[in-house]
């Protein structure tokens, strides 16, 4: 190979590097078809995570704006976005294995999933299912702890007082304060205290 073939091979090298490249630019642009609408429509139901009914129902929504299930897709868009962010938070001690309650009841299933949709009643009751290890699950305080910070900064407010009563009794009254104040600021009224003396 002469010199002059050698330049134009190394000339062309760029061209050819730069047309592949393109080539697969082009083809990861290309977004994979979505799956058939039922088939999506059941992933988002079937889903317990924040994060994940987010990119399933924005991805259904995308899909199929006029679907069967589009306007519920966007409404548990919505509040799965701010359920998201809560869980964002360094004082909700919950993680996307506490959402998937494998293994449970299909009631502990469906509760959770309310909870994952911001319902404030159903993230109170899951917490008292591990608290007292109920509906196929094993008693876990830490997932007691975590489910009522969650319930409690949904707007619980019975949540709130009762994560306030168990940090009193663990003796950390730092973290108790500032449940006992939710508490009240969402207007729940603690039961009297009992006098310990008979009269």
């Amino acid at each position: 190979m002469t010199f002059a073939g050698i330049l134009r091979r190394i000339a062309l090298q760029p061209l050819v590097l730069a047309s592949a490249l393109a080539a697969c630019l082009v083809a990861q642009a290309a977004p994979f078809p979505p799956p058939p609408e039922p088939a999506l429509a059941q992933e988002l139901q079937d889903a317990r995570w924040p994060a994940d009914i987010v990119a399933i129902a924005d991805r259904y929504v995308a899909s199929y704006p006029a679907g069967p299930s589009a306007a519920a897709a966007r409404a548990e868009l919505e509040r799965a976005r701010n359920t998201k962010r809560l869980l964002e938070r360094s004082d909700i001690r919950l993680y996307r294995g506490d959402f998937l309650a494998r293994g449970a009841t299909p009631t502990l299933y469906e509760e959770v999933r309310k909870a994952a949709l911001a319902d404030k009643e159903a993230a109170g009751r899951v917490a008292r299912l591990y608290r007292d290890g109920d509906a196929g699950i094993a008693a876990n305080p830490s997932r007691y702890v975590g489910w009522l910070q969650y319930a409690a900064a949904l707007g619980n407010a019975p949540a709130s007082y009762e994560l306030a009563v168990y940090y009193r009794k663990s003796d950390q009254p730092a973290l108790a304060a500032p449940y006992e104040a939710r508490a009240e600021e969402l207007g729940f009224q603690p039961p009297p205290a009992l006098d310990n003396v008979r009269k």
